[in-house]
């Protein structure tokens, strides 16, 4: 790999670990203000117009995590691709959006209790790989405009988001088997764990960018092709 590679990659990783953290900021600290807002707001707190209010809140969250974690990525793509910010965060935004609205959580969930018999560790991990490929599907639309070969870019985030699924997933399992007890040991094990995730997405999705770049060396880009 080029000294330019090393450099795209590099910055590509940062840029992928910010945006994670950023998301999870979003959700563990926007999430409860919202909450909490709507139950001082809702005068009749129905059944209906709770969950009405709760789903609303979780789209909008989904939205904006996606956008967290979409703007880091998209300004490192900026560098070199010009006028790609915007639509990388509108296709990454409508992709996790249209992977909320399926509900592809529920039918994971109604399969592993009826043949599994409770949760187990293949509902995040396909449930990843769902968000992972209809992300990749929506930037590699974007890439498409730029560079070549983009059918790389779908089989690499989807990787990736089953990868950051499951590390999700173990902290949730973590918090919930007695592990870290105070609002500090709970967040800081998601950001620890967290941010593994994110370095192995973004690890994998940068050396599939660094290849769609052109900047692999003589040898390897043999070997990919």
């Amino acid at each position: 790999m080029t000294t330019t590679g090393r450099r795209i990659l590099g910055f590509w990783m940062a840029a992928v670990v910010a945006g994670g953290l950023l998301a999870i900021a979003v959700q563990e600290v926007l999430s409860p203000l919202l909450y909490s807002l709507v139950m001082r707001f809702v005068t009749s707190p129905s059944i209906n117009t709770v969950d009405s209010a709760y789903t609303l809140i979780g789209l909008v969250v989904v939205v904006l995590s996606a956008i967290a974690i979409a703007v880091p990525p998209a300004f490192v793509l900026g560098r070199r691709l010009a006028g790609i910010e915007f639509p990388w965060v509108v296709a990454s935004a409508a992709a996790a959006l249209i992977v909320t609205v399926i509900p592809v959580g529920g039918w994971l969930t109604d399969w592993s209790i009826n043949l599994i018999g409770g949760p187990t560790v293949v509902i995040p991990l396909v449930y990843g790989v769902v968000a992972g490929f209809a992300t990749g599907a929506a930037q590699a639309i974007v890439l498409k405009r730029y560079v070549r070969g983009v059918a790389w870019w779908i089989p690499a985030s989807t990787f990736a988001g089953a990868i950051v699924s499951v590390a999700s997933f173990l902290v949730r399992w973590q918090i919930a088997g007695g592990g870290p007890t105070t609002p500090t040991e709970i967040y800081f094990m998601e950001i620890v764990i967290g941010a593994v995730g994110w370095l192995i997405a973004g690890i994998v999705t940068g050396l599939v960018l660094v290849r769609l770049f052109g900047e692999l060396g003589p040898e390897r880009t043999r070997v990919v092709t």
